[in-house]
């Protein structure tokens, strides 16, 4: 019978001290020398946690880092490789191209829409009316002031609703009878402007149509 005591095998722990100091900084309580784990939020606390201790001790810092296996094994850097270098163009090129939608969009959206069922209203006065819903969606987080003119033709523009201030980050619904002489009629579908005014400047432009009787030569 063989007595001996096999010897004990040194474990190898490498530059590691068993400070626990990325364990307590963790807000989940995991151990990250176990491996990535799903608890972990990248948070990065460990890291700045595990450099601090190796500064003090005059090692080299990195211990706990972001690295691939193969950059473990072989001690090769990330390389900014082609296809890192055509990533990070195409990341630039969608931020650039979200930043010029950003800063171009108007402020408010308009939507001219004919009342349904109506087309168009002869008055006793022999002009032509026609009725209309104005919807505009402001898209600041302030009030907006709007002044509605007729461009483009002549005639006469009656608001039923007077409200012509925007809410921040809501929408109004404007009806408003636009006013023609028959003369002013061209045909059956006469075109016209709609111009959208914010303390006398114009900020938006609305083309739209004028429907009246046929007109025969």
């Amino acid at each position: 019978m063989n007595n001996s005591v096999k010897p004990e095998v040194e474990v190898e722990l490498g530059d590691c001290i068993d400070c626990f100091a990325c364990v307590r900084v963790c807000p989940t309580g995991i151990d990250i020398r176990n491996g990535t784990q799903l608890e972990c939020i990248n948070c990065t606390a460990c890291m700045d946690a595990c450099d601090a201790i190796m500064v003090s001790l005059n090692r080299p810092t990195g211990l706990i880092r972001y690295a691939s296996e193969n950059t473990i094994r072989e001690g090769v850097k990330l390389k900014f490789t082609k296809r890192v270098k055509a990533y990070t163009l195409l990341l630039f090129l969608l931020l650039g191209f979200l930043t010029f939608i950003l800063t171009t969009r108007s402020d408010i959206d308009a939507r001219l829409m004919r009342t349904v069922g109506v087309a168009y209203n002869s008055l006793p006065d022999g002009r032509i009316s026609n009725l209309y819903n104005l919807k505009l969606v402001n898209k600041t987080h302030h009030d907006i002031p709007v002044d509605i003119r007729l461009e483009g033709i002549k005639g006469e523009l009656q608001l039923i609703s007077n409200d012509k201030i925007i809410k921040s980050d809501a929408y109004t619904m404007l009806q408003f009878f636009l006013i023609l002489r028959r003369d002013e009629v061209d045909n059956w579908k006469t075109e016209f402007n709609l111009g959208l005014y914010q303390n006398g400047k114009k900020i938006k432009n609305i083309e739209a149509k004028f429907i009246g009787p046929e007109v025969y030569n």
